[in-house]
């Protein structure tokens, strides 16, 4: 299943600059030929997207496999869902600071570091793991590193391809990105188990591997200041009749400026709202069912083929996406899409059959991809490239932290005498069906297909 995302999918998930919209440049008639090239013939995309798909592939193996090392170093379902709660919550804490920095320095070079930083602390972890020295509260700092490295360097990744893409190819960008996320729910999950099958370190040392190639290719992006490249309301500009040139803004300034702009748009609010509900509803479902198989002794391999089910489904949903997209109502498709999460989620409530939950978990994922697609590209094809870390990590954070506070609330019902796995998916259907009635009554239900977009309200 697809959470709703502002990357991010994506998933997982209407924003209109006070200052011209980016749409509203001239651009000249060569301009519009070249933005209308295949983004595959751009070479700045091509490194994007390798070193973006090596890093979103490394979290996929690490998210998986850190819940099942958790529950084998403690024996507690309760400690494996609270150390998920404790990567989410510090990554989302520190994101809107990550965006803020994204928006200030070099994102090359900040993908850079994240790709170091990453392979180092997966060869850290594969290491104490081979050698049988970790323990809890080890294994927790390492968590508790890789959330702060995520919510500090990752938003370099997003905000970089604002800036590499035309804005009129933006829409399709998102499309693109929503079958790689789909492409690689449905291989995660699958390879991710084998590999822990195999042992427990294996999947941090792909990860390391992977973060390599992630840092090699990053250095094939092109160097680029976003502070040199942004909008008068948040550089320093020279005014043309010679007085002297603006400080440059101050960290916080900017930092709290991407808040308020954010903020300020009904639309966004609304998504807000929608998002973080829903989202507690997407990974108390996905934490519930690995955690749940994983106490009762499911093998490893069949954990990660529920991965691979919902990815199969969200892959063939991304190849709709684009199309949904184009002919229905953004506004409608998020309508319809809770609609489907909600009354998929309800057969668990009764029962914790294997079949039943990779059928449910598929149906859920079919539909995700087309509203990330849809909202997602709403949002941030309009951000200005100046704001896309702020804005962009602004919404992950706002709708992501009732969603990693989830996975602790999972591990303790599942602990719960007479409910266990029922509570959490009672849980579950509450928040999606929450979900669906925001969508039906907030500015959202109004976002068009995407000819109107620039027509429509924030």
């Amino acid at each position: 299943m697809h959470a709703i995302d502002p990357e991010p999918t994506s998933a997982p998930a209407t924003i209109e600059s006070s200052s011209p919209a980016p749409s509203s440049k001239p651009s000249s008639a060569p301009s519009t030929r070249r933005h209308r090239r295949s983004l595959w013939r751009l070479p700045a995309y091509r490194n994007w997207f390798m070193a973006d798909t090596a890093d979103v592939l490394a979290v996929s193996l690490r998210t998986f496999a850190i819940p099942l090392v958790g529950l084998a170093v403690s024996g507690s379902p309760f400690v494996a869902g609270l150390l998920v709660t404790v990567e989410s919550a510090i990554g989302l804490v520190l994101m809107s600071v990550g965006g803020a920095l994204a928006d200030r320095h070099d994102r090359r070079r900040l993908m850079i570091l994240l790709g170091l930083t990453g392979m180092g602390l997966s060869a850290v972890a594969t290491v104490l793991l081979a050698a049988g020295l970790m323990g809890v509260p080890v294994f927790a700092g390492l968590v508790a590193l890789f959330a702060v490295m995520n919510g500090l360097l990752g938003p370099s990744n997003d905000a970089m391809l604002k800036s590499i893409v035309p804005m009129d190819r933006f829409a399709n960008a998102q499309a693109i990105r929503e079958a790689r996320e789909s492409c690689v729910e449905l291989s995660g999950g699958a390879i991710g188990g084998f590999l822990y099958r195999i042992t427990g370190w294996m999947p941090f040392l792909a990860s390391a591997m992977l973060y390599l190639i992630a840092t090699v290719t990053a250095f094939s992006l092109p160097r680029r200041n976003a502070v040199a490249d942004t909008d008068t309301s948040v550089t320093a500009a020279t005014d043309h009749d010679d007085k002297p040139a603006r400080p440059a803004p101050s960290f916080l300034a900017q930092f709290v400026e991407g808040w308020q702009w954010t903020l300020a748009k009904r639309t966004i609010l609304a998504a807000i709202a929608q998002g973080a509900v829903v989202n507690v509803a997407c990974y108390g479902s996905i934490v519930g069912v690995q955690i749940m198989l994983a106490a009762r002794g499911t093998d490893p391999a069949l954990i990660g083929l529920v991965n691979t089910a919902t990815g199969v489904s969200a892959l063939v949903g991304s190849l709709a996406a684009g199309w949904l997209v184009d002919h229905i109502p953004t506004g409608r498709i998020i309508m319809l899409t809770f609609a489907v999460l909600t009354a998929a989620m309800i057969p668990l409530t009764v029962t914790d059959s294997y079949p039943v939950v990779v059928a449910c978990m598929s149906a859920t994922s079919l539909l995700f991809p087309a509203l990330n697609a849809g909202e997602l590209g709403f949002i941030f094809g309009r951000t200005p490239d100046a704001m896309q870390g702020r804005v962009s990590t602004v919404f992950e954070t706002t709708i992501g932290i009732p969603g990693a506070l989830t996975p602790a609330l999972v591990g303790w019902l599942l602990q719960t005498h007479g409910l266990g796995f029922r509570a959490v998916m009672l849980l579950v259907v509450c928040c999606a069906a929450f979900g669906l009635l925001l969508a039906c009554l907030t500015p959202t239900r109004s976002i068009p297909k995407p000819a109107q977009w620039d027509e429509a309200e924030l």
